[in-house]
């Protein structure tokens, strides 16, 4: 349902979408999916009737207009599927009998020029609703579907919706963009616009492989499947389709990577607009650029698309890496350099023996080559000491240390000072052992826990590598996670060992209908499991519901589960969600 389904309709394949669709309904809500069954059944009768009246008074209209000469012209009604007819009427809060386009109808006829003929036919005959007309042919979708949409005021004063399309068109409709090809089989095979048509799968599957993260993986394509476009135009008059809420910094990646990386803003419609400003349809947008421009990590909030959000996590992934192997770098001939005074064999015997013990070194630390080395000590992840201690010998180590111990002794009243004022700092953050953290194999780590995700005892979390903080604490599911660059992502497990661990606030959210005494009963039913609540927001949403976030102090997975279980067990609460 959430991508086989939405797959097969970006494939333009809607007959395995359809079913596909209604197997999962059937399955997930079989209730609600039996209750409905009887429902058209009742009025299949009725249905079938209108189906043929209407097919005859199109047939009519068409032939009379000249249309559909040598036994071109097809009309035909289709009832939607059930999972479209239930999802219509759960967003609109409607029954049935007000679902007034159960039953679509399709008018194939010969050419393009046909079809504008036809649109022309209905409309002189039928009034038409306004905002409900559709060119897909001029303006086709990604997927290569080609049709004319409109909703008329029909017989007996019902909306009927009426799609007009070619032959071939219709093919592409039922079958794909295979069928396409199948349908020009005989005149030369795939052209190269056809097999533009898949662009936009093999763009999918590009960012796919760019991110690492499952479950970013899954919320990426879940995005660009689901997502309604918006469509705009380049300044040669090129057309692309982007998802709904998409920003020029959106449409800059989609064009090229390089273009999004120097974007600065754009003219859109000829006037100058921001990066951040949200792209509406027919908009013309010529990117304006500067090579001293570089992507940055608040842009994250400011795109749409998981093109977009790839490329720039890529990009700021890299060059913090690229920072950290020069850092690295430089502490490694920083600490030669110190180091060798106490190696007694000549002013380079120290890069020498750096270069002859290299191996010895990446072996023993598990690392891949050299800038590996030193990406791993400008992050902070391995000690200049051990690193030298390796190539010089803990004596030679020691013999520097011990020159410079008796500068050192005539600073350690300052020192001292120094260092108590860091110990009462570092004392007010908490360490992995009252939180109940492992990081490794130690408990004593100096951690916090991200604000977002707010992570509880039992579920699956991650640490990164932090500055001023130690290792900070994600779900794995956090974006903020999912941001960090993966050679500070460290492994971090829950202490099973500590059994009273520090209460974490956590976020939730409740649907419920808008109607005297419901909060006030969420709040008891809180209070009634010994749990606090440390703040509480409402606020009204469509269709007769209120919208309630909670923020509540749990200790680990199994009080949330408890929780979730008794809200959702009170009347007029209709979901429970953690944020």
């Amino acid at each position: 349902m959430e991508i086989y389904a939405p797959l097969a309709h970006r494939l333009g394949i809607y007959t395995v979408k359809t079913e596909l669709e209604d197997l999962c309904f059937r399955y997930l809500k079989p209730k609600k999916c039996e209750a409905l069954e009887q429902q058209i059944k009742v009025a299949e009768v009725e249905l079938k009737q209108y189906d043929e009246e209407v097919v005859v008074i199109l047939e009519r209209l068409m032939k009379e207009a000249g249309l559909g000469i040598n036994s071109s012209l097809l009309v035909k009604g289709r009832t939607k599927g059930l999972w479209s007819i239930y999802n219509k009427m759960k967003r609109q809060d409607i029954e049935l009998d007000d679902v007034h386009d159960v039953i679509g109808f399709r008018i194939i006829l010969e050419d393009v020029a046909s079809c504008y003929q036809a649109l022309g036919v209905v409309h002189a005959n039928f009034k038409p609703v306004p905002g409900r007309i559709k060119d897909l042919i001029a303006l086709p979708k990604p997927n290569g579907y080609q049709s004319l949409h409109t909703t008329v005021i029909g017989p007996r004063g019902k909306r009927v919706e009426i799609q007009i399309r070619t032959k071939e068109m219709d093919e592409v409709a039922e079958s794909g963009i295979a069928a396409h090809w199948i349908y020009k089989q005989g005149g030369g095979g795939r052209s190269s616009k056809d097999s533009n048509q898949f662009a936009w799968l093999r763009q999918l599957v590009d960012d796919v492989v760019q991110q690492s993260d499952p479950k970013e993986v899954l919320q990426s394509v879940k995005e660009d499947l689901f997502a309604k476009e918006v469509l705009v135009f380049s300044p040669t008059g090129e057309l692309y389709p982007l998802a709904r809420g998409s920003s020029v910094l959106d449409f800059a990646y989609k064009v090229h990577s390089d273009l999004g990386g120097h974007c600065t803003g754009a003219k859109v419609n000829g006037r100058i607009a921001s990066i951040r400003y949200l792209l509406q349809n027919g908009d013309v947008v010529h990117i304006m650029t500067s090579k001293t421009q570089t992507p940055k990590r608040e842009w994250l909030k400011h795109v749409r698309t998981s093109k977009a959000k790839s490329r720039i996590r890529a990009w700021l992934k890299r060059h913090q890496k690229e920072n950290s192997a020069i850092m690295g770098k430089k502490q490694i001939e920083d600490g030669l350099e110190k180091y060798s005074k106490g190696y007694s064999k000549g002013d380079d015997a120290g890069k020498k023996e750096y270069q002859r013990k290299l191996d010895h070194l990446l072996t023993t630390f598990k690392l891949r080559d050299e800038n590996h080395l030193f990406t791993a000590l400008g992050y902070g992840q391995l000690s200049l000491k051990n690193v030298m201690t390796e190539i010089f010998g803990s004596a030679a180590i020691t013999t520097v240390n011990n020159d410079r111990s008796d500068s050192a002794t005539r600073n350690d009243r300052d020192s001292q000072v120094l260092k108590n004022k860091s110990q009462s700092v570092l004392s007010d953050l908490p360490s992995s052992n009252s939180n109940g953290i492992v990081v490794g194999r130690e408990r004593n780590i100096l951690l916090s826990f991200c604000r977002n995700c707010s992570p509880l005892r039992g579920d699956n979390i991650k640490g990164v590598i932090t500055k001023g903080k130690g290792i900070k604490v994600h779900r794995t599911g956090c974006k903020y996670l999912s941001e960090s660059d993966d050679s500070l992502v460290v492994d971090v497990t829950w202490d099973k060992s500590v059994k009273n661990v520090n209460l974490r606030p956590v976020q939730l959210q409740v649907i419920c209908s808008d109607s005297p005494g419901v909060l006030a009963d969420m709040s008891r039913a809180i209070t009634s499991l010994g749990m606090n609540i440390g703040n509480v927001s409402v606020k009204k949403i469509k269709n007769g519901r209120g919208l309630a976030r909670f923020e509540v102090m749990l200790g680990n997975l199994d009080e949330l589960d408890k929780l979730i279980v008794q809200l959702g067990q009170e009347e007029g609460v209709i979901s429970v969600s953690r944020r």
